[in-house]
């Protein structure tokens, strides 16, 4: 299943959307010059392998893992993903945060394989000082599944730290390649890797999405603030998300931007169902309202 790329500057067969699609948020304290959507261990993207399974080390280094605190706060347990907007705010899904205090949630940056301690460079963790669940976000349909949180204190950017660019239009990318990263299940009720998981999926269009659960027998709602990703025919692909982390698409100057935030479906319920996420150009104005 894995496929390489060449490394001649843009591959014939890697599609890339428009060189609007690209919007850097503010830094708001120092780290001026990172640039968001580019991995500093992997400058060129197109020299990388995607269709595997485990991603490389530093490959997304915007990938963080939400987690809830236990045992009085004294460790934590991975939760949900999220990415890195800038050096103080994280984007996660509104359900993996609505129903905790900001007390018991920790973020971890800059990890890669819970179960090591010899990575390259250390994760970080940092405490959450507030979180914003999106005013609209409906725990019964799932619509605006989106939260903010701000860390307790900013983090400093390294090879394995950055921050995902946000898209600067409202293209529907149909038919765009995206990653899906993640720590969630490898099958239904299958075992948590420890590694974060990469794949690659097609956007499919909202009406599309709707006839492929109806053909699997159900009937779902999506609308235009969704975004389905998923191969009509299925195959593993659906489990490896999580929900609360990234959707990434890498526009056509090669930098990654933050096309959804994985919400429901990936999960494994069903195979060959489409996962769906939260559409994020459609909440531009509201991310960069409460970040900037």
């Amino acid at each position: 299943t894995t496929t390489t790329t060449t490394t001649s500057p843009v591959p014939p067969t890697t599609t890339l959307v428009s060189a609007t699609a690209i919007q850097s948020l503010p830094a708001t304290s120092g780290d001026k010059g990172v640039q968001c959507g580019v991995p500093p261990l992997f400058p060129r993207p197109e020299t990388r392998i995607v269709g595997g399974r485990n991603a490389p080390f530093g490959g997304w280094p915007w990938q963080v893992s939400v987690r809830r605190t236990s045992f009085f706060g004294f460790s934590s347990t991975h939760r949900c993903g999220g990415a890195v907007l800038n050096e103080n705010w994280i984007a996660t899904a509104g359900h993996c945060v609505d129903d905790l205090l900001t007390s018991q949630i920790r973020i971890r940056v800059g990890e890669y394989d819970f179960s090591s301690v010899q990575e390259p460079y250390p994760f970080v963790e940092r405490g959450v000082g507030r979180k914003v669940v999106h005013p609209k976000y409906n725990f019964f349909t799932y619509e605006y599944d989106l939260a903010l949180v701000r860390l307790d204190s900013p983090l400093s950017f390294a090879p394995h730290i950055a921050p995902i660019c946000l898209p600067a239009s409202d293209d529907l990318l149909i038919g765009e390649n995206a990653t899906v990263t993640g720590w969630g299940r490898l099958s239904e009720g299958g075992t948590l890797p420890s590694i974060l998981q990469e794949v690659s999926v097609p956007i499919v269009s909202n009406d599309c999405c709707k006839s492929m659960f109806l053909r699997a027998g159900r009937h779902e709602f999506i609308p235009e603030i969704f975004l389905c990703a998923g191969h009509e025919n299925g195959g593993q692909d659906s489990c490896q998300g999580d929900s609360g982390g990234p959707l990434q698409v890498r526009g056509k100057d090669g930098r990654y931007f933050l096309a959804g935030i994985i919400s429901w479906g990936i999960g494994c319920a069903e195979a060959n169902l489409p996962g769906v996420c939260t559409r994020i150009s459609k909440f531009v104005p509201w991310i960069l309202e409460n970040v900037s």
